[in-house]
């Protein structure tokens, strides 16, 4: 049963209900037995609409909604395009708008109450914020600017939808054309200006370095690991060339690593070996980091803090240090290293047929980047060009039985940009999916699907009713009105699904279907917009994206915490049932686990987008003036955003810019019509534009209407 739907069914049935409730009259209303799993996704769910105030306990263990329920809702605020937004985690209310004059003096990142206000349309829930519980504790970054009169900060990120007064005396140095990172003080009044403090001088404004130290600052994140932690790692060795009594030796087997090229932390290898009965023995060899981090030792807690390395366009900010990333745990070639293996017996046709997971010790043969074996899958010459050859015909093999399973096509691209030495991008580069780069996450993608219903499997010898404390990677279902309206503006394209039940099958036959056409990318960019994130739970849901029923993280514990958490799981249930209450702790940990790893994941995403657009705002200010053809990829009510051929940066055509018409939004269908020319502009158009302004502060790029 999907947890949300369990939400919304308990609240509806305490809703109708004349009385509170007990747990067993719930669940007898809902149809479950006591004795499944889903009773205990019950008592969780009770558990999360308690400790959000929804619902309450009463006498007699009985359950009731709060006389309240759902005129006050409790988030972090996000503000988004100048208005605020709350995510409320339930499916009738999934996000509050909250109008900027309606903010109150609260501010991104802050903890909220918000009160619902009554609205005419029923997909649009409104709110405005009555009580700000905690202020956003990460510094503001901006540039000081002086007005003849008084010094205001200018901040960088416009979800800061106001400047702040920065009181001469709070200064602390700072000048003005200073890039600052600054601390709120006060705001009450919203009829004047909040007052900020300069806690760092950061350089002056413009400067390439500086702009991108300014996005450590804004996110808070770690440059440096805490003393006791360095000492922690210091006192690690690497392994010997003797091999330990409990570990499985592959030393003498040919193990490849497969990585970008400019990787450091290689945390997978591979290595396929033909069996006598036709079949194939598959090693999927991760780094046994769990082996050197200790549960709850310094490094340990410092890692479930970061919870992921995070890929900047001028730095790597690693969860481990480097010692361990870089070293002790990288599986480099021609040394030995412990690695936590999956070795699978495959067909042919990609079918597990049986599979083991072991503590291995092996030494990789060759470091490949994946460039030399997309040439090598290109030419069929090169080293261990046999071993390539079979691992992609499997890979491929693989691939297609996915997508048969219903795992999406969803064809992605990334920047990686090439820097000079002042840290000015000289080139960008488009990473994008190729055989070689699948031939890798198709047998990742197999481990970690293994790794996932491993677990039930352990539950099953160990005779538990009750699933064992686990983390999961799961994305839910699209919202189905979400979905039909997308699949409506793609129906303009000529593709239409005429089905009630959209399946992920579905959308990969469609994905299929403009697999080589124009309209290819947008037809990607509206679908992945109509997901949900994927994130991590310590409940199973499946993984919609991937038409997995059980899914997790178990191939990148160098860089990411839920991998490490998973090792751990997997090697105390090879020894044994634990304690009922060691189980109880482990099922709390892995509920802190997979909050503190999913928001710090969206953290590392936010980041890694604004060093992007500094990098991309710094190449397009080589270009001002100049003309570009472009595609739309995004419309809104106040202009175009496009994507300029060639530099791959994105700019806004700002609606006040497209002279001789006045332009109306037609929401739905992802376009501008003019109401006198009745000109059309839509997601996926081509537009010819000039670059006018480039704003490295604000990391904006303005453009100029030419034609199209």
């Amino acid at each position: 049963m999907k947890f949300d739907l369990l939400i919304q069914n308990i609240i509806e049935l305490l809703k109708s209900s004349s009385k509170p409730l007990k747990i067993l009259e719930i669940s007898k209303a809902l149809q479950i037995k006591s004795d499944s799993s889903d009773y205990e996704l019950l008592k969780d769910a009770i558990n999360l609409l308690i400790e959000q105030e929804v619902i309450e306990k009463g006498k007699k263990r009985t359950y009731q909604l709060k006389q309240d329920e759902f005129s006050e809702f409790t988030g972090k605020l996000q503000i988004i395009d100048g208005q605020g937004v709350i995510e409320t985690g339930f499916p009738s209310i999934p996000k509050i708008l909250i109008k900027r004059s309606q903010l109150n003096t609260a501010f991104q990142g802050d903890t909220v109450v918000v009160r619902l206000l009554a609205s005419k349309k029923k997909n649009k829930h409104r709110g405005e914020v009555i009580q700000i519980l905690q202020r956003n504790e990460s510094f503001i970054v901006g540039k000081i600017e002086f007005d003849g009169y008084f010094y205001f900060l200018v901040p960088d990120d416009p979800a800061y939808y106001v400047d702040f007064l920065i009181p001469q005396k709070k200064l602390n140095g700072a000048r003005d054309g200073d890039k600052v990172a600054a601390q709120f003080v006060t705001w009450d009044d919203p009829t004047k200006s909040p007052k900020a403090e300069v806690i760092k001088i950061l350089g002056v404004a413009g400067d390439p370095t500086v702009e991108y130290d300014a996005v450590i600052d804004e996110f808070n994140l770690p440059l440096e690991f805490p003393h006791e932690v360095i000492s922690e790692a210091k006192k690690l060795k690497s392994p010997s060339n003797r091999k330990p009594s409990q570990r499985l030796d592959f030393r003498n087997e040919t193990v490849i690593t497969i990585d970008p090229e400019d990787a450091k932390d290689f945390d997978d290898a591979l290595s396929l070996k033909s069996l006598p009965n036709g079949n194939y023995q598959l090693g999927v060899h991760i780094a046994d980091v769990s082996y050197y981090v200790k549960e709850s030792s310094s490094i340990d807690i410092e890692a479930r803090k970061r919870a992921t390395s995070i890929y900047l366009v001028d730095r790597v900010i690693p969860m481990l240090p480097e010692k361990l990333s870089n070293e002790i745990c990288s599986l480099k070639p021609n040394e030995p290293r412990f690695t936590f293996s999956v070795i699978a017996e495959l067909t042919p046709e990609a079918e597990v047929v049986n599979y083991h997971i072991s503590e291995t010790l092996i030494k990789s043969s060759r470091r490949f980047t994946y460039d030399e074996v997309q040439q090598i899958i290109d030419t069929g010459k090169g080293d261990y060009v046999e071993l390539i050859l079979e691992l992609h015909k499997l890979a491929q093999t693989l691939k297609e039985k996915r997508y048969q399973n219903g795992g999406i096509l969803f064809d992605t691209v990334e920047y990686k940009f090439v820097l000079d030495e002042k840290k000015f991008p000289k080139q960008v580069k488009l990473k994008q999916t190729t055989p070689a780069t699948s031939l890798v996450e198709e047998f990742m993608l197999l481990a970690n699907q293994i790794v996932a219903l491993h677990v039930d499997k352990i539950r099953k010898e160990f005779n538990m009713r009750k699933p064992l404390p686990y983390l999961y990677r799961i994305h839910d279902e699209p919202d189905p009105k979400m979905l039909k309206t997308v699949l409506k503006f793609i129906s303009s394209f000529g593709y239409k699904l005429n089905k009630k039940k959209i399946t992920s099958k579905d959308i990969n036959e469609l994905l299929i279907k403009v697999q080589d056409t124009p309209e290819k990318n947008i037809v990607n960019q509206v679908l992945i917009r109509s997901m949900p994130k994927a994130i991590y739970s310590a409940q199973n849901f499946g993984h919609f994206g991937l038409g997995f029923t059980h899914y997790t993280h178990f191939t990148s514990p160098i860089r990411r915490y839920p991998d490490l958490f998973v090792h751990r799981l997997l090697k105390e249930y090879a020894i044994g049932k634990p304690e009922s209450n060691r189980l109880d702790y482990l099922h709390r940990l892995s509920r802190d686990v997979a909050k503190v790893s999913s928001d710090q994941e969206r953290l590392a995403m936010e980041a890694e987008r604004a060093s992007n657009k500094i990098a991309f705002a710094l190449i397009a200010s080589k270009y001002v003036g100049q003309e570009f053809d472009g595609i739309i990829t995004g419309v809104t009510s106040f202009g175009l955003f496009v994507q300029l051929k060639d530099l791959y940066a994105e700019g806004l055509l700002h609606i006040k810019d497209m002279h001789g018409d006045y332009f109306v939004f037609d929401e739905p269908n992802y376009r501008l019509i003019g109401k006198k020319t009745k000109k059309i502009y839509k997601l996926g158009g081509n537009v010819r534009v000039r670059i006018i302004k480039v704003n490295l502060e604000k990391r904006m790029i303005d453009l100029a209407y030419v034609s199209g």
